[in-house]
């Protein structure tokens, strides 16, 4: 079984692999929809697990007036991250470390948010127990997590078609797009949880430029080209992989408009 460093070894070369930053701006509209149901005011200290370059969630929460951590378990991407935030004239500091091992005392924050991120680590019940220790009671935890039968969800069983499966003891992470598992975890961090089924477009110039964007910048793309284009299944990976943006595709003039579902989580402690 791999060990907890191992499990972020493999996290941190995951994402750390092709240009997050420059896939974050797909999920801007979901950051803007978590921040509008937090309910942010100035002061509140705000946790962003998983935060990536920061665009989402922290940047926006800081100039919103709240004292922002964002956490993450790949401290490559800050260097974005730090820049984003000196071109917006605001302060956020930026941690390394694992969402299900948060190195906060409790109740240290007023909201706590995980936009697709607490949701990719090996121990789902734990990672929600953390997301609800360090939020103070009387305040709020946020997460995000792909529908299994959405777009995220269905490119999840396509890379689990065509790779090894996780290590004994991992978690994976499309259990988090089942309602019921979603649910029951937050019920064992003992808090009641709120899911609303939401949606998020992904917009591209063509099917082929989506492809090519994912098979080119997307991390766990690119870590899966490592794996298979050695064994002479890359092709056909992308094959699927076409077929399947296909298919979530509505737009008829050309282009590109993926959608995708995702579970809003809100858990008031």
């Amino acid at each position: 079984m791999a060990t907890s460093d191992e499990l972020r070894g493999r996290a941190r070369a995951t994402w750390a692999a092709g240009d997050w930053d420059r896939f974050a701006r797909l999920i801007a509209p979901v950051g803007e929809r978590v921040l509008e149901r937090a309910e942010l005011e100035p002061g509140m200290d705000l946790l962003d697990v998983g935060t990536g370059s920061g665009g989402n969630i922290a940047i926006p929460a800081a100039l919103g007036g709240a004292k922002v951590v964002g956490l993450d378990v790949t401290p490559e991407l800050f260097e974005h991250a730090r820049r984003h935030a000196a071109d917006a004239g605001v302060e956020v500091e930026w941690v390394e470390g694992d969402a299900q091992q948060l190195q906060f005392p409790d109740a240290s924050f007023d909201r706590v948010i995980s936009t697709f991120g607490a949701m990719f680590a090996p121990d789902h019940a734990g990672a929600a127990a953390e997301l609800v220790r360090v939020c103070r009671p009387g305040w709020r935890v946020l997460m995000t997590t792909w529908i299994n039968d959405g777009f995220v969800g269905e490119m999840f069983k396509l890379t689990g078609a065509f790779l090894p499966p996780p290590p004994p003891g991992v978690e994976p992470p499309p259990l988090w797009g089942v309602e019921a598992h979603a649910r029951e975890m937050f019920t064992a961090a003992g808090v009641s949880a709120d899911i609303s089924r939401e949606l998020v477009v992904f917009r591209f110039d063509s099917v082929a430029d989506a492809v090519s964007e994912y098979a080119d910048y997307f991390g766990p793309f690119v870590m899966a080209r490592s794996v298979l284009e050695p064994q002479g299944r890359w092709d056909e990976f992308v094959t699927a992989f076409r077929d399947l943006v296909t298919r979530f595709n509505p737009a008829e003039d050309g282009g590109a408009e993926i959608e995708s579902e995702y579970y809003l989580i809100t858990a008031d402690r």
